[in-house]
């Protein structure tokens, strides 16, 4: 039941957040061999004076059309779409699961339910969680079909883990977010908090001596382009003992976070 409540309130932002995510992905493709004319006969992503830009620019005019393909939809598909849409889909899919409750004044009838707080909590999370990740897989694999069009390949196991380290990412900001909502009483309080914290964290990311404090810097170009060109296999996505395993530490920040919320929500009151 509570979960049914819960995707009736968030489908048409599912729908909306699919939509938009695939309006931004098949014109940026299928104008590739334009682009990427123009992108050889000018200077300007050659002379970016930003160290990280500049390397952006050094990948998406490579001599060789498909490593330059591959870097382009790591800007596009992931660095672009992930860390704006989907942030932004993250914190609208999660800011009213609780906090709505409150100002509707539904709360204190949510809590009387006959369900633990767990299952409560279990139940409302993860629709939205699957309205969330669920396109990004959908938008990517059809990058594949649009990428035919234009007689070029995107390798599916490289795009499949880059999406799953895109989905955890996303994951996070959407915790993030469900935790705020428990804790405070105002949709627009959560907004504003979550807001607050991911401009604070695109600060940092933008200051060259302190990016790798940013949350930003796990999930950038210079992240998914090893991945999508195949240099960054799994093993290293996953394990944080012999690599970095950035992907299980987002996971574990997820849990964490997950954890945090379970807490709040059985210490909330009406």
């Amino acid at each position: 039941m509570i979960a049914g409540k819960t995707w009736r309130e968030v489908r048409v932002m599912a729908f909306a957040y699919l939509v938009i995510l695939e309006l931004l992905c098949v014109p940026v493709l299928l104008l590739w061999p334009d682009i990427y004319a123009d992108l050889q006969r000018s200077a300007l992503m050659k002379n970016l004076g930003i160290d990280w830009l500049k390397r952006i620019g050094e990948g998406v005019t490579s001599r060789d059309e498909d490593i330059a393909y591959l870097n382009w939809c790591a800007v596009m598909l992931f660095f672009r779409s992930t860390n704006l849409v989907g942030t932004a889909a993250a914190v609208l899919l999660g800011t009213g699961l609780f906090a709505r409750e409150r100002e509707n004044q539904t709360f204190e009838s949510l809590l009387a339910l006959p369900v633990s707080r767990g299952r409560m909590l279990w139940q409302k999370v993860w629709p939205p969680a699957l309205c969330l990740v669920v396109p990004v897989y959908l938008v990517n694999a059809s990058a594949i079909f649009w990428s035919r069009q234009i007689d070029l390949d995107l390798p599916k196991w490289e795009l499949f883990l880059a999406s799953t380290h895109a989905a955890v990412f996303m994951l996070l900001f959407f915790l993030l977010t469900t935790y705020l909502s428990v804790r405070l009483r105002v949709q627009a309080h959560v907004a504003a908090g979550v807001g607050a914290f991911a401009v604070l964290q695109i600060g940092i990311y933008l200051t060259q001596r302190i990016r790798p404090y940013s949350i930003f810097h796990l999930a950038d170009y210079e992240w998914y382009s090893p991945v999508l060109a195949g240099n960054t296999p799994a093993w290293q996505m996953f394990d944080p003992i012999r690599s970095h395993g950035y992907t299980t530490w987002l996971l574990l920040a997820c849990l964490c976070v997950y954890g945090l919320t379970w807490r709040a929500l059985h210490k909330a009151v009406p």
